[in-house]
């Protein structure tokens, strides 16, 4: 297949250097989230600190899923549209400064969620029954990190459409 030159993703190496690190990013959570499942399920002690802790365990086990959720699923999506959109629609995109303000908004996010979810996992199964609030503070700053994530998810939303929007008017 020949490239023309004058296709925008051929000139701006910003964007495919971008681009790429979402890949990278999923490749990278992919590894760390299916480690974290490979370890739950196959080591008797981390199982056993799981299932007999109640909402405890279930907050370790949240931050597993949102790593695989958040990090390995959606960077994937998101990078596989930051490459497909602009061929599709035969421009730029809209914005580069929100395809990185996007990157490391989410990946902040995504960490604080899986830190803070894991953190209240472990701060209840040990403090549970003195009276100390450690997991809710926890669980707290997981939701403000968790927010993080939301927003860079609007970020990406916005970016896409404006990069689409009148498409066909060119």
């Amino acid at each position: 297949m020949i490239q023309e030159q004058n296709e925008p993703w051929v000139q701006d190496k910003e964007y495919t250097k971008y681009t790429l690190w979402f890949i990278y990013a999923c490749i990278i959570y992919s590894i760390i989230g299916f480690s974290w499942g490979a370890l739950m399920g196959g080591v008797p002690a981390f199982r056993a600190i799981v299932d007999n802790y109640g909402a405890h365990g279930h907050r370790i086990v949240l931050a597993h899923t949102h790593i695989n959720l958040l990090g390995w699923v959606e960077m994937a999506i998101f990078g596989a549209v930051y490459y497909l959109v602009p061929r599709l629609v035969r421009r730029p995109i809209y914005s580069l400064r929100l395809v990185k303000v996007h990157f490391w908004t989410h990946n902040l996010g995504l960490l604080g969620v899986v830190v803070f979810f894991t953190a209240a996992g472990i701060a209840g199964i040990y403090v549970e029954d003195s009276g100390d609030h450690t997991a809710s503070h926890f669980m707290a700053l997981s939701g403000i990190f968790g927010t993080l994530v939301l927003v860079a998810n609007i970020i990406w939303g916005y970016n896409i459409f404006r990069t689409c929007s009148g498409w066909n008017k060119q």
